[in-house]
């Protein structure tokens, strides 16, 4: 898949390149923009359809599904239009380091924690779903969850927008 997308990458840059060279040197009446945003489209299309869609780092998910098993997070993770499961319960407290944001746009993430660590989540939700462990929903608004005593050694950040995430303890 990496192959296919370097030549893509590769290809639609030439050719963007001498729409250029013919647009401005032949003095042709083309629209550029059209025919570059057609031609991702395009491409966005026929990627779908052979089922290779998607961009997926271990933090990032565009148009993918995947699941992270976490052993040192990342200070950031995010979702959109894809699916993913962050699985935070097997973390250390030696592991956590600062706050982890988790952002969710038009797409669906399941996070799963470990109830024996202290932690405090913050969700912020617009036009979509999130649940937190207490069995709160949150639709549009802001809410905190706490967990533990002292000092919070786990704190998260979620935001969603357009779509749902759910906040489990494992």
């Amino acid at each position: 898949m990496r192959a296919a997308q370097s030549y893509f990458w590769g290809i639609f840059l030439i050719g963007v390149g001498i729409l250029m060279i013919l647009k401005y040197q032949f003095k042709l009446n083309i629209s550029l923009s059209r025919i570059v945003i057609g031609v991702l489209f395009l491409a966005l299309g026929v990627s779908m359809l052979i089922g290779q869609p998607g961009f997926r780092t271990k933090s990032n998910i565009i148009f993918s599904d995947g699941n992270v098993q976490v052993v040192k997070p990342e200070k950031e993770y995010n979702i959109i239009f894809g699916n993913m499961l962050i699985d935070l319960s097997e973390i250390k407290e030696d592991d956590i380091d600062g706050k982890i944001e988790i952002n969710t746009v038009f797409g669906n993430a399941l996070v799963k924690i470990n109830p024996e660590i202290s932690t405090v989540i913050e969700v912020s939700s617009a036009f979509a779903s999130a649940n937190t462990p207490d069995g709160s929903t949150i639709t549009f608004g802001e809410h905190s969850y706490k967990r533990g005593e002292g000092h919070p050694i786990l704190n998260i950040k979620a935001n969603v927008v357009f779509g749902k995430i759910d906040i489990v303890e494992e």
